[in-house]
């Protein structure tokens, strides 16, 4: 492989990274242009139709598949039985059946599958199927199933994984406290929602192989699945994900793998193209959740504002199967004292089966629960202490020299540039004190300010491997044709790579496009998740170009009689930096380079630094780089209705080098907004074990006179150790922290705890009644 080295260039050294540009797409986008999967399915389809168990937990007696089958239209109807190959569809643990076999372990879980001639046929066939189910004992409260005595929800232990963290000694930092604080949070399973619901359309190649086109967001996952259900040799299968509506955590986990296994299934029997797509009820009973955590805090601090212990203990429900829960607890319990030191530190995470809805990969991944339990709890120190909590903040943030509660030491000024600017922006000790005269002067319409403050581990860390490849071609008109695994689903994270390749290449950024992610096209690019396609795939697509750029160097410094090292790309020209009228056009360039048949075509690899950390004591260094961030929040809360209006949120990120601030708002403007809804209306409402709210007539997301008036979003830039050019993530990041700084600001303003989430208007209105 060609040796290549990034710079971390300065600001004046970019044309084309650090510039505003327009996502890729984003016009055809509101144009309502794109094609999405529903939207491709053509030929002589087939409709396919799950049917799902309705019990929490049950064995299954048997399946009478006669009535259905007598439905006109109806082609076949599968049970695990039919399964060719494997029947697992677990997104990283094989616990999950695609279809159930002896046992039903959450309400919604697949049982068959019915093919159709019509999406009519199907879903009647399916409520004409006769199975009979005896019904087990369920289990259903995460503290419950930890008991010696509670209803096993697999074959094995309910506690998934015990997650530690131990720093120094937590008793005798306790012991050295003046002040102890205790509290108990909650927080409650969400829907990602993306919306576009899953779907899946396959069809048989001339050759005999499989394609399925599929919205998702990790193409190799789903086809290293898929293929092993099938029963399939890998050069059998293709995988394409087609213009995703949406992701947000859902469609890289495991309902992706069940629409494209039953669309390749349907294919495979009939040897027609088949169309699997869920329901909107159906994808919010079975998408992956955010995880309910119970999380309680205690901490340890001096009278003038010094932490000197905290213990926390995570709970986390994941559901009847693992999904991405155990990594989503580790995640969680890194970063649960928030973005502080504190040099005694005990933690305990658990991560536990029970008979509810399946929770496992949605954006944040565990840190939008801890940062709240913990910025509510620094808040409520602070009150004890009656200290501003910006002060109190001041004196425990991390800085350069500081150490997190694993002991990794942060160089890093980030938070502290974030924390600086936030209150600056937000006015903060002027509106402190303009608000509380407002509000000694009303006693309906109280206004608060609040703030929080996180930071967010980079990429997988300590989860699997970390890596990227991209592939770049150059065509004969002299443009770069971008390709990858990874996918883009509306984040604006393509849009960066392809920024990259310009920049490297001294094109504009009009000549470098990209092609849809295909597994038979590409090689695997590990999954889109963890913000990761940036820091991670920009490292890929620098070395993919630069490559090029090396070989192209070599052509252009003999055509121009220079040395390779004078010479300079820029704006679809090729020139001596000594003599710049030697110049030649970069497709001239490109021609020339053909004619002496030099290879145009580059794969770019990058692999992250192993992070090391001890699972024993959780001490060490489980991400390679940070994220900082700091909201401010102003609400005006009714004390008559309880209800919320987020007049500014005030949100300012280190996302290290920005390569598209055009990008960067659009992803902090729609995290902010998303994470309000988290903190104020957002829930799934169950009842032992079944989902009561599978609609958004009933599932409650922001409309537009619901979002924040104002949210005025700003960065700061301290360079990333291991991303493109300096770069951080960022796409999971803003819906972290507005939740806490709302909940925050609310307590302020009316003087009510605020220890669990959704803050709706009736939970708000009776603690302010029992505070009056």
């Amino acid at each position: 492989m060609e040796s290549v080295q990034i710079q971390q260039a300065s600001k004046k050294d970019f044309d084309v990274v650090g510039k505003k540009v327009v996502r890729a797409g984003a016009v055809l986008a509101v144009l309502g242009k794109p094609s999405y999967t529903a939207d491709i399915a053509t030929g002589d389809l087939v409709y396919v139709k799950a049917v799902r168990s309705s019990c929490v937990h049950a064995t299954i007696e048997s399946i009478d598949t006669s009535r259905a089958k007598l439905l006109p239209g109806v082609l076949a109807i599968l049970t695990s039985k039919d399964i060719p190959g494997v029947n697992d569809a677990g997104s990283i643990l094989s616990d999950r059946p695609l279809l159930a076999e002896k046992v039903v372990r959450h309400y919604g879980e697949a049982v068959a599958i019915v093919v159709a001639e019509t999406h009519q046929a199907a879903e009647e066939a399916a409520m004409l199927m006769d199975i009979a189910y005896t019904p087990l004992p369920s289990v259903t409260n995460p503290n419950d199933a930890l008991k010696p005595d509670a209803p096993l929800v697999q074959e094995r232990s309910n506690l998934v994984k015990h997650m530690k963290i131990r720093k120094g000694d937590v008793e005798r930092g306790f012991s050295q406290s003046d002040l102890v604080v205790e509290n108990t949070f909650k927080t409650e399973f969400v829907d990602g929602l993306p919306l576009e619901t899953e779907a899946a359309y396959s069809y048989l190649e001339p050759s005999g192989r499989i394609a399925c086109v599929c919205s998702m967001q990790n193409p190799f996952d789903v086809y290293g699945k898929v293929v092993k259900i099938l029963g399939f040799e890998k050069a059998k299968l293709r995988m394409i994900q087609a213009t995703t509506g949406g992701g947000f955590g859902p469609k890289s986990d495991e309902t992706p793998i069940d629409v494209a296994a039953y669309a390749c299934l349907a294919t495979l029997k009939t040897g027609k193209p088949a169309l699997a797509q869920f329901t909107r009820d159906e994808a919010m009973i079975i998408q992956c959740k955010r995880h309910p955590f119970i999380i309680k805090n205690r901490t340890g601090v001096t009278n003038d504002g010094r932490l000197l212990a905290w213990q926390s203990e995570l709970i986390a429900d994941t559901g009847a199967y693992v999904s991405k829960g155990h990594l989503v607890l580790g995640r969680a319990v890194f970063h649960c004292t928030g973005p502080y030191e504190v040099p005694n530190v005990k933690a305990d995470g658990y991560c536990v089966l029970t008979n509810n809805t399946i929770a496992g990969s949605t954006r944040g991944f565990g840190s939008p629960q801890v940062h709240f339990a913990a910025e509510v709890q620094m808040d409520l120190i602070a009150e004890r202490l009656e200290m501003d909590p910006v002060v109190f903040r001041a004196k425990n943030i991390l800085r350069p020299g500081t150490r997190t509660l694993t002991n990794q030491r942060i160089e890093d000024p980030g938070l502290d540039m974030c924390f600086r600017k936030a209150v600056a922006l937000s006015d903060w000790y002027h509106k402190r004190k303009q608000y509380e005269q407002h509000n000694k002067g009303t006693s309906r319409l109280k206004k608060g300010i609040g703030i929080a403050l996180l930071y967010h581990g980079n990429t997988l860390g300590p989860e699997s491997g970390d890596f990227a490849t991209v592939h770049i071609a150059i065509t004969p008109d002299g443009k770069a044709l971008v390709e990858t695994g990874l996918t883009d689903f509306g984040t604006g994270g393509m849009t960066s790579l392809l920024m990259v390749a310009a920049e490297v290449l001294g094109l504009p950024y009009e000549d470098v496009r990209m092609s849809r992610p295909d597994t038979g096209r590409v090689s695997d690019s590990g999954p889109t998740v963890a913000s990761r396609v940036t820091v991670i795939g920009g490292r890929a697509t620098f070395e993919a170009a630069e490559i090029i750029k090396n070989r192209l160097s070599r052509v252009a410094a003999e055509r121009l009689a220079c040395s390779e090292s004078s010479l300079i790309f820029r704006a679809g020209n090729v020139y001596s930096n000594d003599k710049p009228e030697r110049r030649i056009t970069f497709r001239d360039l490109v021609v020339e380079a053909a004619d002496r048949n030099v290879e145009l075509k580059s794969v770019g690899y990058y692999l992250a630094p192993t992070t090391n950390w001890d699972e024993e004591t959780g001490q060490g260094s489980p991400y390679n780089q940070y994220t900082f961030g700091a909201v401010v929040a102003d609400v005006e809360v009714d004390t008559e209705t309880g209800f919320i209006r987020v007049g500014q949120l005030t949100p300012v990120y280190d996302a290290g080098k920005v390569i598209n601030p055009l990008g960067l708002l659009a992803v902090c403007e729609g995290g902010s907004i998303m994470g309000t809804g988290y903190g104020i209306m957002e829930k799934i409402v169950t009842s032992e074990g079944v989902i009561m709210n599978p609609n958004l007539h009933t599932y409650w997301i922001p409309t537009i006179l619901d979002c924040p008036e104002i949210i005025n979003s700003s960065t700061v830039e301290s360079a990333g150790q291991i991303g493109i050019f300096g770069a951080k993530s960022i796409g999971e990041i803003p819906i972290v922290l507005p939740a806490a700084a709302i909940a925050n600001a609310i307590s302020w303003a009316t003087g009510v705890k605020i220890r669990e989430i959704p803050m709706t208007p009736d939970k708000i209105l009776a603690a302010i009644m029992n505070v009056k």
